[in-house]
């Protein structure tokens, strides 16, 4: 009973040195513990951040390379049959396919920024050095098939020249995807967008990004693939954009939603370009003369949201009229905002009329 109490009576009265001691302890295993549990945190968080990214690269390349095998040069794959798609040229108003293909290599043309920012040429990095193999052999392989962007016979690709196809396209998609595709890819070929272990030589790479060459003049950027890159995308580039611009010959100047990369806009009866006023019925796979009207209604975003890709266009071509046609787009859809700074979905061409009024934070 007394040994009882005795033990009871000591451990209540601890020295105050006893417990002092037990407090840093356990100060101290609370902020070890914290400290690990922050780390480990930090550990899984690089890891799933690593892995994530592999795994995206894998589904990238998976993808890619099985286009390139199935598919090219047509514009995009079937992923279950692994067949070409292309154009549904038997009914020129299925626009939910045809809007998008127009017969120029889309999935490649869209893929060469992608496959730049992967890039890691010369490292032990083998997706790096992988994805700048595929963006060299892209670029070749575009050039072999739509020419250089030029005039003269070099213009002239096996397939075709520029993209003097007859494919009626989307406006808006054949600005953000090829356009914009073709423009960035040729910023990255010339060293103005990063690509991790790659700078060209001075003099290569001011050749590549001069736009009026002196006649007859030869350089530019050697690459591995035995490819010289003098600045073709940008010429191809600004091939496709010249080809767009008819859409914009409006009263109002939005854009028609559609145009014609080889005959511009002759299913649109009210336009000035209309060729159809001056050579008769036009033969385009376009046309049809009891067929139904013609859409003549943007959404907004195809209408006001071109002037990225035009005005790096313009920069660098010294070419104003791309900058200055999609910039007359957008402040004509913002004039027409509502009392409330806002803008509707839809609106016509020619008119200026909202055909749909409703917004919304989205694509409209």
């Amino acid at each position: 009973m007394r040994s009882t109490d005795r033990r009871s009576h000591m451990s209540i009265h601890l020295p105050s040195s006893w417990l002092g001691y037990l407090l840093a302890i356990s100060l101290w295993l609370t902020c070890t513990l914290g400290m690990l549990e922050s780390q480990i945190k930090e550990l899984r968080s690089t890891l799933t951040t690593t892995y994530s990214r592999k795994e995206t690269e894998h589904m990238f390349f998976h993808g890619f390379e099985n286009y390139m095998k199935y598919a090219f040069p047509e514009d995009e794959l079937r992923p279950v049959s692994c067949q070409p798609l292309t154009r549904d040229r038997k009914n020129p108003a299925h626009i939910e396919l045809n809007d998008v293909l127009g017969n120029y290599s889309l999935t490649l043309v869209d893929s060469l920024s992608t496959l730049a920012i992967l890039s890691y040429p010369n490292s032990t990095d083998l997706n790096g050095r992988k994805a700048w193999r595929y963006f060299q052999n892209g670029v070749r392989d575009l050039v072999e098939l739509y020419g250089d962007g030029s005039d003269g016979p070099n213009g002239i690709g096996s397939r075709s020249k520029g993209f003097e196809v007859d494919s009626k396209v989307q406006v808006f998609e054949s600005v953000i995807r090829g356009l914009g595709g073709l423009l960035s890819a040729h910023l990255f070929a010339v060293g103005e967008l990063p690509i991790r272990g790659y700078e060209p030589p001075l003099e290569e790479k001011e050749f590549a990004k001069l736009w009026n060459k002196p006649l007859g003049s030869e350089g530019g950027i050697e690459w591995e693939n035995g490819f010289v890159y003098d600045g073709q995308l940008l010429r191809l580039a600004r091939d496709l954009g010249t080809r767009l611009l008819p859409a914009f010959y409006t009263p109002t100047g939005i854009p028609y939603p559609r145009v014609n990369l080889r005959n511009g806009v002759p299913f649109h009866p009210n336009s000035p370009l209309n060729s159809r006023i001056w050579t008769g019925y036009n033969t385009n796979e376009d046309y049809d003369e009891d067929g139904p009207v013609e859409i003549t209604e943007n959404c907004s975003a195809g209408a006001g949201s071109l002037v990225l890709e035009f005005a790096v266009l313009s920069r660098l071509t010294g070419d104003g009229r791309y900058e200055e046609f999609a910039k007359r787009a957008f402040w004509s859809v913002w004039d027409r905002r509502s009392e409330l700074g806002l803008i509707g979905a839809g609106i016509n061409a020619e008119t200026g009329e909202w055909t749909q009024t409703y917004t919304g934070v989205s694509f409209s």
